[in-house]
């Protein structure tokens, strides 16, 4: 019959397993992940291979597909890809930057254009204003349905390492919060 002592220590190991296998299972290798860290100028999109020892690898997405290996301090942030989406900010606010200038172009030039044919005489401050306007809204629209990929950000997998001693065995545990 096993003492308490034993019994304790065994639910101990099994309570320390379960949430390490569970990180595990939600960053599979093949993942498309981000790193950001200090050691590179620029983000790593790449797919995740997976943590060796105290070190995660990723091999870089592209042509020229690197392996890069970043320690777990070196990690500010470690995103994984959600998919593509439309409805972003940033390529909304670009297109209507853009249609504003065109329609404002488009409202000046139109103005000129009608005053000069006839004997009316038009506002072209006005009317670049409201061609402005109504091309930022259109260009809204548009930016509206541009797709991004959107990211998830999640904590580095941890491990749970097993070593054998002269008296049993000795359990690691490397975490992340």
């Amino acid at each position: 019959m096993p003492t308490p002592f034993r019994l304790q220590r065994a639910l101990f190991v099994a309570l320390l397993v379960v949430p390490g296998s569970v990180a595990a299972q939600t960053l599979a290798p093949g993942t498309r992940v981000r790193v950001k860290s200090p050691q590179v100028v620029a983000p790593v999109i790449g797919s995740y291979q997976g943590m060796r020892q105290d070190t995660l690898v990723v091999i870089e997405d592209g042509t020229a597909a690197q392996v890069w290996s970043f320690t777990r301090g070196s990690i500010e942030r470690l995103e994984v890809s959600a998919g593509m989406k439309g409805g972003n900010k940033g390529p909304m606010g670009r297109w209507a930057l853009i249609g504003a200038g065109a329609g404002a172009v488009a409202g000046f030039l139109v103005s000129s254009i009608l005053e000069g044919s006839s004997d009316s005489e038009y506002n072209h401050l006005l009317n670049a204003v409201i061609g402005a306007g109504v091309g930022a809204g259109a260009g809204a629209l548009y930016g509206r349905r541009v797709l991004e990929e959107q990211w998830t950000g999640v904590s580095i997998p941890g491990r749970v390492g097993f070593a054998p001693t002269r008296d049993g065995f000795r359990v690691g545990l490397s975490a992340a919060f």
